[in-house]
């Protein structure tokens, strides 16, 4: 790897900083978007999905001017990287099953990526915002489109989901062991202090897949919970 990864100490002046602007800004965008009206809400779904789309091709000649692009670490082959390609195509492409990806892979991981958050590319000039530009796309997109724009995770989609993104595993560990690299931190963990990740490889690969299922089924539950209780209601027809 060319560039080393950065992290921030949590609970530091900075961390708390980004949480609470990154908060602020995502959560005045859905405040505001509930006072437009359908043609608004339309402008401000392509004006994020082209800022969103925009920040995913820009950001590769950017990193090669600031500190130079490399293969093993500017694909966009982590769950988030390819969240966050979603996160603006979306806005243009509805489809459900982008919507369930989006949803289920960038909730948790965008998630997370806030709380221990691990710089991949650096935090050199604009790369810091950057990647809470990215990250809080994600979760803004995500968001929207549940609020806004009719989108909810299918019955039982979580673990269709998680079982899905299975796939991906062997195809990014073999493109890592290729390449030497560690997309979806399948070769090694990553750097920062999560309870979550527990000892080297291959055992912490144990302990991001229990993550995984867990956070699916935990973002998913408020609809898991909606689903049970229409299938409840009297004349209601199981779901």
């Amino acid at each position: 790897m060319t560039n080393p990864h950065e992290i921030l100490e949590p609970l530091s002046a900075i961390w708390w900083q980004t949480i609470i602007w990154s908060t602020v800004v995502i959560g005045g965008i859905l405040f505001t978007a509930k006072y437009l009206q359908k043609t608004q809400l339309e402008l401000l779904a392509k004006v994020i999905g082209v800022i969103l789309i925009a920040r995913s091709i820009l950001v590769h000649p950017y990193v090669d001017h600031v500190v130079g692009w490399d293969i093993y670490n500017n694909l966009p082959l982590h769950l988030c990287g390819l969240a966050a390609i979603i996160a603006g195509i979306i806005m243009f492409y509805r489809r459900q099953w982008l919507y369930e990806c989006l949803y289920f892979w960038g909730i948790p991981g965008a998630f997370h990526s806030y709380i221990t958050p691990e710089f991949t590319q650096g935090t050199k000039e604009l790369l810091f915002l950057e990647y809470y530009i990215a990250h809080g796309g994600i979760i803004l997109s995500a968001l929207f489109c549940t609020m806004f724009l009719g989108f909810s995770p299918r019955k039982g989609s979580w673990w269709r989901i998680f079982l899905y993104s299975q796939v991906l595993l062997p195809i990014v560990g073999v493109f890592n062991w290729l390449i030497d690299a560690n997309y979806m931190y399948i070769c090694a963990p990553p750097i920062v202090d999560n309870p979550f990740i527990i000892g080297d490889f291959p055992e912490h690969l144990i302990g991001m897949e229990i993550a995984g299922i867990l956070h699916f089924a935990l973002v998913y539950l408020p609809f898991g919970i909606k689903y049970r209780r229409a299938s409840k209601a009297p004349g209601t027809p199981a779901i």
